[in-house]
Order: structure tokens, then C-alpha cells, then sequence
């Protein structure tokens, strides 16, 4: 690349570090960074002649999963604003390996990342505790429906944002030498405690389980990230009893709604007239809530019907009115299933929902591989351990067990796929290492 890779690297190798401010600003931004950074991989890897970062293992599992969205895509035309999303889904892992690409070829692990993972997590977290306690953020943006979410207005979504860029931010520590076996410094401890302490304000009670998951995976696979885990979770604790003091309306009681509010919906709580045609799990609980259940229910009611190509990236949203699918009540209906499982299963069928189950074993297995690499290091291997940190980023938004966003959303579809690419760099760069 030689004299144009200063330009590459400023134009799309930090714009691509800075992915998920452009996530927070809107879609239109990011899908450009993304096309952008597709067309610039694509030309230099064929000029450059390195066809394997195409032809690979991991290019054939994902096209084998676009192929399997593509044909239940075809299969089931509604109209093109329902098909959009499954004709163009190629372009994601596209986009995964385009991140491989140009982490491989752009030194991008710098101090000036670091510092705008910082800044950038600085201004987030002050905004949302000031939302929390005033009840307006710093643009003027009021709490929704009792829960604070700081730039994103009515987009009840902070704490998943939270959640899936944190493992970024110490990656980038890690590979810049801010954070190492001997720099387990209380200070990022506490900055990482003050924004899971955002995550828990913030109410969403899945974003919350799953950076609970994250840390609880790194300190069961990192040994020389235990102590600085540790230091974190301690000072959490400290500061969810604190905040919530501070804010001025009393219904913004992240305990109450964690904790509460799950038992009331999970034991079915003032929602007593729908047992009647609404089963519970042994007869005493719903899966998550009395709308998730019922969410679950249509899914399979519908997938028996579609078990081979599935419905469709938007098929339950069109089908789940249908009145050989409605439940009573006209219960269970949304846009989708709320669980990527349910709705893989619903929208590409048994195919797709074997290969999702079938990543989700594959990176299971990569975190004890990556445990057991690390226990017989005797050096703190930061290409290492940033590749165990990206595996279990991975892994929660793999996690089958909890609600979910809209699998095929174009935010979350982003955020999904662009841990991939971090992962597909370490592995390979740590597996050349080997050989």
C-alpha cells in the first residue's frame, strides 16, 4: 500500500475505530463507513493478491448463512421494503472481513484511540448520570417511560450500546499498553465500574445480565485481568447504592425494575386472565414475561409451518396477524420474536438456526481454548488476550438465553458483525505467531 497508506489509515482506519460513535449518530453515516470500507478491502486485496482473506473457513460458514437468508428471502416476496434486509445481508460479513483486512494492514492500536474510547465513554456516562439525577441530559433530552437514555432520545437503548462497545474499549487498552499484568490500575477500574453503573441505571435489564456475562467470562478465561475485575465489581457494587439516591424522581429505581419487575413477569404477576390459553412453563412461570412467552409461542406456531426455508428476515411481522397464527387475544405479535434464536428459527428456518447454534458452540469452545493458551503463558500476551476479550464480546451477543433486539435491524446487525472482524485479526495474527 505504501504511500497511500497514510491516507488509508486516516481515512477508513479511524473512522472504523470510531464505528460506534458513528452508531450512535445515526444509520446513514455508518452504512457509508461501512460500504466504504468494503470497496477499499475488496480492491486491495485483489490487487494485492490475498485471496484468504475471502477464501477461508469462515467465509464459507457465512455464505452459507447469507445463502440461507437469500433463498427464505426469495421464497417468501411480501413487498420489497420487507426483502431489502435479506437481499442485502451479504454486505455484513463483508464488512467483518474487511475490519480483518484493514486491522491487519493499518497499525491502529495507537494512544489516540484510546483517548477517544475515553472521551467518547466520558461524555456518555456524565450525560446519562446527569439525565439520571436532573431528569435532561446536556442537549435537553428528557428521561422515556422512567428510564434515562442520554443521546439516544425515545431509543430505549443505551445500556445495549454500553454493553457491546465497552469490550472495545479494552481492547484498545490492552494493545496500547494502558492495561497489562502490572498496570491494573484503579483507575480504570473505576471507570469501567462508573459505566456498568450506567448499564444498571439505565434499566435495560438484558444489557445489564449480559456485561455481567462479559466480565464473568474474561475473569473465568484471563488470569491477569482478575485482579482489575475484581477491583471493578467491588467498586459497582459501591456506586449502584449511591447513585440512585441522587436522582430526584422516585420511580427511577433500577433495583425495582432489575429485580422486582422480572420476578412479577416471570411468575406471571396481574397478567392472570391470559392463563387460560397461555400456558406457563410448568405451570408456574413464563419464559421472561407474559408478551415474551407469548412472543415464543407464535414463533413456533409459525415455524412449524416454514421449517425448512423459514418466513423470511421479516416474515413474523407480517404473519403473526394472520388468523391461522393469531393467538387470543391477538397476543404474541410484534415486529419480531424478541430472541435471535426464536427468530432465526422463524425466518430462516431449521438451516439457519443450526448454523447460529452451531457459532454459538464454535465460540464456547474458542473461550476454553483461549483459557488454556493463557494459563500456559508465562508473559502477558496482549495480541492474546485482546483475541479472548473479542471471543467473549462475541459470545454474549451469541447468549440464547435472554431477550434481543431485531436480529436483521440494520444497528444491531452492525454491532453484531463488528466484533467479527476483531476476532478474525487476533485469531489469525496469533495463530501465525504459532507457526
Amino acid at each position: 500500500m505504501n504511500s497511500q497508506t497514510s491516507f488509508f489509515k486516516f481515512l477508513i482506519g479511524y473512522c472504523l475505530c470510531a464505528f460506534p460513535l458513528f452508531l450512535l449518530i445515526g444509520p446513514l453515516i455508518s452504512e457509508i463507513i461501512l460500504i466504504i470500507s468494503i470497496i477499499f478491502s475488496f480492491y486491495y486485496i485483489l490487487t494485492l493478491n490475498k485471496s484468504y482473506f475471502y477464501l477461508n473457513r469462515f467465509s464459507v460458514f457465512f455464505l452459507i448463512f447469507c445463502l440461507s437468508t437469500l433463498v427464505s428471502t426469495l421464497i417468501n416476496f411480501y413487498n420489497f421494503d420487507y426483502t431489502k434486509s435479506g437481499l442485502f445481508y451479504f454486505r455484513l460479513p463483508l464488512f467483518a472481513l474487511s475490519i480483518w483486512f484493514i486491522l491487519q494492514n493499518c497499525n491502529l492500536f495507537d494512544k489516540k484511540v484510546v483517548i477517544f474510547y475515553i472521551l467518547f465513554f466520558t461524555i456518555i456516562t456524565i450525560d446519562s448520570l446527569i439525565q439520571f439525577i436532573t431528569g435532561e441530559n446536556l442537549i435537553g433530552y428528557n428521561i422515556v417511560k422512567s428510564r434515562i437514555s442520554s443521546f439516544f432520545g425515545n431509543e430505549l437503548i443505551l445500556g445495549g450500546f454500553l454493553t457491546r462497545t465497552l469490550p472495545f474499549l479494552l481492547i484498545f487498552l490492552i494493545m496500547s499498553d494502558f492495561l497489562n499484568e502490572k498496570k491494573n490500575t484503579i483507575y480504570f477500574s473505576l471507570f469501567f465500574s462508573i459505566t456498568i453503573v450506567v448499564i444498571y441505571l439505565s434499566g435495560e435489564r438484558t444489557s445489564f445480565f449480559l456485561v455481567i456475562l462479559f466480565f464473568s467470562t474474561l475473569f473465568f478465561s484471563i488470569k491477569y485481568l482478575r485482579k482489575f475485575i475484581i477491583i471493578m465489581m467491588i467498586s459497582f457494587v459501591g456506586l449502584a447504592f449511591i447513585f440512585p439516591r441522587f436522582s430526584a424522581n422516585e420511580k427511577l429505581n433500577p433495583a425495582t425494575r432489575m429485580f422486582n419487575k422480572s420476578y412479577a413477569q416471570i411468575i406471571g404477576k396481574g397478567e392472570e386472565q391470559y392463563e387460560e390459553h397461555k400456558q406457563k412453563l410448568f405451570k408456574k412461570v413464563y419464559i421472561f414475561s407474559h408478551d415474551h412467552h407469548g412472543h415464543y409461542m407464535l414463533s413456533f406456531k409459525i415455524f412449524k409451518d416454514h421449517i425448512f426455508f423459514g418466513t423470511g428476515p421479516k416474515g413474523f411481522r407480517y404473519l403473526c396477524r394472520n388468523k391461522i397464527y393469531i393467538l387470543e387475544k391477538d397476543d404474541g405479535c410484534s415486529t419480531h420474536p424478541h430472541n435471535t434464536y426464536a427468530q432465526i428459527l422463524t425466518s430462516n428456518g431449521i438451516v439457519g438456526f443450526i448454523l447460529l447454534l452451531f457459532a454459538f458452540i464454535y465460540i464456547t469452545k474458542e473461550i476454553f481454548r483461549c483459557k488454556k493458551k493463557i494459563v500456559n503463558q508465562k508473559e502477558f500476551d496482549k495480541d492474546l488476550i485482546s483475541e479472548c476479550v473479542i471471543v467473549s464480546a462475541i459470545f454474549i451477543n451469541l447468549w440464547p438465553f435472554t431477550p434481543s433486539g431485531n436480529f436483521f435491524n440494520n444497528w444491531l446487525s452492525m454491532i453484531y458483525f463488528y466484533p467479527i472482524g476483531f476476532y478474525l485479526y487476533f485469531k489469525y495474527k496469533n495463530e501465525k505467531e504459532i507457526n
